[in-house]
Order: structure tokens, then sequence, then C-alpha cells
């Protein structure tokens, strides 16, 4: 891209508190069209900026800009063969905070994924490596689920991996992830499992095709199932059939079959929408994301 001409940036900037309509929206198309070459520059105007009409349009701007980026992003990673855990769970952790330091929260996972790596041996049984991630992960390392019902949808960042990593809290989507991500460096077969309103996890017999994974109803692939805000507990087909009747739902076999990556993080963006007034910006870009994967949710 071409080097973006200062002086013209700030004419541009100038510009933003113009009456007419069609300099306002010439002005601001340009802005954006700068995309994240420009944002630094957006910010640092913003916080230079003393006219609070121009500082409000520069605000707008910088977030679409930043949500113009996570939509490109999470669309490359729909069309990418890998479909990267990880990867996805950066991208939405970027909607509430644009700044963070992703490469550092990879460094943090990869070590916990070490110190699971350094326990595991090939004699172990599915229980017994079941039983090395949760030493590490609940034990070692803490992390929790709140289930305080009454502060639960106050609490985007129980949703972010950064925040997770930082205060050890996340609820059953979130430390599902986080789980998967670090098993999955140890080249464990766990998958996710969307039981509605309480992502689970599986033991499979075997690592497990794209196709599998797709189809999301070869639940006889399944050895056992784990619950991530029970510290990570192994319990069998009959507790997510108690649980569906409980809750007055239908049994079918996506509630009990691993699934892939799309509909973990679809399930995950679904999670996050409910943290926010549903007319809100967040709220609603949420809803954008959510339609932009194919993969369906119960």
């Amino acid at each position: 891209m071409t080097a973006i001409n200062l002086s013209e940036f700030k004419a541009l900037v100038s510009l933003l508190d113009d009456d007419d309509n069609e300099v306002f929206t010439h002005v601001s198309n340009k802005l954006v069209s700068f995309g994240k070459e420009g944002l630094s520059l957006l910010e640092s105007a913003w916080e230079a900026e003393e006219n609070i009409v121009i500082q409000e349009k520069l605000e707008s701007l910088i977030k679409k800009i930043q949500y113009d980026n996570i939509k490109d992003r999470l669309k490359q990673w729909l069309e990418s063969d890998e479909q990267d855990l990880l990867e996805a769970a950066l991208i939405v952790n970027t909607i509430e905070y644009p700044e963070i330091d992703e490469l550092a929260i990879i460094d943090k996972i990869n070590s916990i994924a070490k110190s699971v790596w350094i326990e595991l041996n090939a004699a172990l049984s599915p229980l017994e490596e079941l039983q090395v991630m949760n030493q590490v992960f609940y034990q070692l390392h803490g992390f929790f689920s709140n289930n305080d019902k009454n502060t639960f949808k106050q609490i985007p960042d129980l949703g972010n991996l950064n925040k997770i990593l930082e205060t050890k809290n996340g609820n059953s989507i979130s430390l599902g992830i986080l789980f998967l991500i670090i098993a999955q460096k140890n080249d464990l077969p766990i998958y996710g499992v969307n039981l509605p309103y309480h992502f689970i996890m599986c033991y499979a017999r075997k690592h497990l095709s794209k196709e599998i994974l797709d189809e999301n109803t070869d639940e006889k692939q399944v050895m056992f199932y784990i619950n991530p805000i029970n510290k990570g507990i192994a319990f069998s087909r009959m507790e997510i059939t108690n649980y569906l009747k409980q809750i007055k739902l239908t049994s079918k076999k996506n509630y009990y079959s691993p699934c892939n990556n799309k509909a973990i993080i679809k399930a995950l963006i679904f999670n996050q929408i409910a943290y926010y007034d549903k007319e809100s910006d967040k709220a609603k870009f949420l809803k954008e994301l959510f339609f932009m994967i194919k993969s369906p949710i119960a």
C-alpha cells in the first residue's frame, strides 16, 4: 500500500465536521480506505482532537476499520483448511480487546501445553491422560468457572482468552475452548460437543476426520464425555440424556457427537452476544459474525 500522506490525512480529519453529507461521506470513505495502516494515525488524531464532534466521528471510523479487519480475518479463517481453534478464539477476543498481544497469549498457552506434555507418556490410558490434563489445567494453573447466575451475564470477559488466562475464570464454552486447544497441542483425541446451554467435550476412540466432525452425528466414536466447568470430570451418555430431560429438549444426535471448530466458534459468538445490550454496536456486530458461519448451532 502507498504510504499515507500526513498532510492529506490531517486535511481529511479537519473536514469530518463538514455539514455537507456528500463531503462527510467522501472523507469517511477515504479515511476508512487507509485500513489497518491508518489506525494508529486515527487513534493519535482522536487523542489530540479537542472538537467533540470530530472526536466521536473518529471513534466511529476507528471501530469500523477494526470491525472490517475482524470480518476479513474470520472470512479467511472460514476459507482455510485447518480452521485452527486458537486463531478463531483470538479473532473473537479482539472485538473487546483490539490491542491484545496475541503472541503473548499464544506463548502462555504453549507453556501450559508443555506442562501437560511433560506428564504424558504412551503407557497412559485415556482416563489417565484426562487426569493429567485436569491436574495441570485445574489444579496447577487454577482454572475455574463462576456459576453465579446473577453475575454471569454481566461479565463478557468470561469469553475472552486474555482475561481467562489472567483471572483463571471462564464459562463452559471458553474453558472448553482453552482445554481443547491445550489437549490438541498434545495430540489427544478430545473434541467439542455442542450440548445446548452447556458446552462439553468428549474423548474419542481415535483422531477424527474433518468429514466426521462436519457431520456431527457420529456418537459411536465417543469413549466418555468431559465437563469443563466441573474440573474436567468424566461422565456418561446417560447424564446428557437426563440433562436434556431436565431442560425439556428432545434428544438429537449432535447433542452427543463431536463437532467441528466452526460450530464451537459459532457457539462462542452466540454466547458472547448475550453479554451485551441487544441494540449495542458489539451485539449487532457479533450477530454479523454469527451469521457468517454456516455450521449450525442448536
